[in-house]
């Protein structure tokens, strides 16, 4: 079997996270696409209710008629065959015509209002008209009781009696607007679910780790819990046990290659922004200042730096001095808050791709001779062409995804990496959630 390029490889692994899953996988979509569904949902609805609430109000006038016998000789067998013709007497053409023209109403318009039933095995027939007015919906329905009381007269087997004639109903028969609003509420949230799945297959994003793994296809060298620990700082993360295992794990996957002496130079970058490099970056290289390793950090993202910001420090004199050569090295590092670890700060720089392309080798080949590793933090790297230029001076390279990033981008990422012959010795999985938590802490 012939081994696939490594492109086709992203693409296949990609592909394969798409299309793998089931019921599960749809409803974690849908759980993720909370926010277009329940919009929709609500658009739906407001606009339903609003044309529900926006139709006219129809009201049943009801008279009830019942047909027994003329006199004793005629049993309730005549009444049961007889009955019937009274109900289709109401509904005839002939009698509609001549209750509109009694009352004035459009003869079309009462043809379809009135309507009349009998009950099973009695003679008790039942006359309704259904008309957008109480009052009128009454006269109606009493017009026609006494349409059928009259044409009963001429029967000598049959006689009719209005039992109970129609009044003006309080409340409309029609439309049943709170059923329909609950229909509506329905449909909307099904539309919604539909349009969040069909949005999600467009476009979906990695939910979990090992949807990561797969888009990727390289491993998963690191899982980094949400923590508040992390939300309130670098440095006293560590006190947080789940961060600080979680940053164990990824030094130990590390490690093999650290020690053997084949990385010291490792670049973190991600697809995009805001997805925690940064974070990684820093922890990491206290997690491996904990081993005794001499650790430098760098913050090359001289567009948005940020450890700076992070470390609680100023951000010159930095990288940028000591690029433009007003500074040395040595002394634009400094000591962090963990022992073995040094930072080295940078302010923003409108020549940074410059900078970093004439000067920054030399700069890295000075820092490689004083410290056991240097960690780089670039910019995204589907942002700006600073990472890639950082990221062919890198022994290692590291690609943090944070939960919920477009597999696309993703896949961008490890394609954009695997073009430069870039050696990508993993992806960190950050603020994924985890379906039990694995520590034994």
């Amino acid at each position: 079997m012939t081994d696939l390029s490594p492109e086709r490889r992203t693409r296949e692994s990609a592909r394969t996270a798409i299309q793998e899953g089931g019921l599960p996988e749809l409803f974690d979509a849908v759980r993720w696409r909370w926010r277009p569904t329940a919009l929709i949902a609500l658009l739906f609805f407001v606009g339903a209710t609003l044309y529900v609430e926006l139709l006219p109000s129809q009201y049943d006038g009801k008279a009830l008629v019942a047909v027994s016998p003329a006199n004793q000789s005629v049993s309730g067998d005549t009444v049961r065959v007889g009955a019937p013709k009274y109900v289709e007497y109401v509904t005839a053409p002939a009698t509609v015509r001549d209750v509109a023209r009694t009352l004035g109403e459009d003869e079309g318009t009462l043809r379809d209002a009135v309507s009349s039933s009998v009950a099973t095995d009695t003679g008790n027939i039942t006359i309704t008209v259904r008309l957008p007015s109480p009052s009128r919906a009454a006269r109606a329905a009493n017009a026609f009781a006494d349409k059928v009381l009259a044409f009963s007269k001429s029967d000598k087997l049959l006689r009719t009696d209005l039992v109970a004639p129609a009044l003006s109903p309080d409340t409309p028969a029609s439309p049943p607007r709170r059923l329909l609003e609950a229909a509506a509420l329905l449909v909307g949230l099904m539309l919604g679910i539909v349009a969040s799945l069909l949005l999600e297959r467009g476009r979906p994003r990695l939910r979990t780790w090992r949807d990561l793994s797969r888009a990727t296809g390289y491993p998963v060298v690191g899982r980094i819990p949400s923590s508040r620990a992390l939300r309130r700082g670098v440095q006293g993360a560590f006190s947080d046990l789940q961060t600080a295992s979680s940053f164990r794990i990824l030094r130990a996957n590390l490690e093999p290659q650290l020690r053997e002496g084949a990385v010291d130079v490792i670049v973190v970058t991600s697809p995009a922004p805001s997805d925690g490099k940064t974070t990684v970056t820093t922890l990491l290289g206290e997690a491996l200042g904990r081993l005794g390793l001499r650790v430098l950090l760098v913050d090359g993202d001289l567009r948005r730096p940020g450890f700076s910001r992070v470390a609680r420090i100023e951000p010159s004199p930095g990288l940028v001095e000591v690029l433009r050569g007003e500074i040395d090295l040595s002394e634009a590092a400094r000591e962090a808050w963990s022992e073995n670890l040094w930072i080295l700060p940078t302010a923003h720089d409108p020549e940074a791709g410059d900078l970093l392309a004439r000067r920054f080798p030399d700069v890295l080949e000075y820092a490689r001779e004083r410290f056991d590793v240097v960690m780089i933090d670039t910019p995204p790297l589907l942002s700006t062409d600073d990472a890639r230029t950082l990221a062919t001076l890198a022994k290692g390279i590291l690609l943090v995804v944070t939960r919920g990033t477009l597999a696309r981008a993703v896949s961008e990422s490890v394609l954009a990496i695997e073009a430069l012959q870039a050696p990508l010795m993993g992806v960190v999985a950050n603020r994924f959630k985890e379906s039990s938590v694995p520590y034994y802490y």
